[in-house]
């Protein structure tokens, strides 16, 4: 673990430094938000908002001996999960963040999950461009069937053996990185 990465580094007297957090993760945060499709500008903006927020408002249980970076990216994400999923109504509640990211936050779990995305990732990439847009647009920006089917111009049925297909594809990638 690198000790210049550690979130002790940000505390001085017992106190977090919010500043030197913001400088250091400003744009990290806004590189996680930018891989996830259909973000708008303002949306990112309330959403590093958000990450800094509940950062600062649940210091205290802060493990100091943990890195910060993977910390945060479960933030982040847990952030636009929430957002996203309900259908961009959302009112962020700060409280369900509590016990959900600081209480359970493993460090193990996120890495793991950050490599099987970048292992799917690499090689849906080697697929054909209809396979990649049906299972990013499925999976990645949770849309329905019947609007991946309107927005590519395909069949509700091509669109449900292609994610088929894919699923099989993508779990063959796993089994060759050594997921499965």
């Amino acid at each position: 673990m690198i000790e210049e990465r550690l979130i002790e580094k940000y505390f001085k007297n017992n106190e977090l430094n919010m500043k030197k957090v913001v400088d250091d993760y400003y744009n990290y945060i806004g590189t996680i938000i930018k891989n996830f499709q259909n973000v708008s500008q303002e949306d990112e903006e309330e959403i590093i908002s958000d990450v800094f927020f509940i950062i600062w408002k649940n210091k205290e249980k802060l493990d100091r001996t943990l890195e910060f970076s993977p910390y945060i990216a479960g933030i982040t994400k847990k952030v636009i999960y929430k957002k996203y999923n309900q259908n961009r109504v959302s009112k962020l509640i700060y409280e369900d963040f509590e016990d959900d990211i600081i209480d359970n936050f493993n460090i193990e779990n996120l890495l793991e999950e950050k490599e099987i995305n970048d292992c799917i990732l690499r090689n849906l990439k080697s697929l054909g461009e209809k396979e990649y847009l049906v299972f990013t647009k499925f999976y990645y920006e949770d849309k329905k069937v019947k609007d991946i089917a309107k927005d590519l111009e395909m069949s509700v049925s091509s669109v449900k053996t292609t994610l088929h297909r894919t699923r099989k594809k993508v779990k063959e990638f796993l089994k060759i990185g050594g997921f499965c």
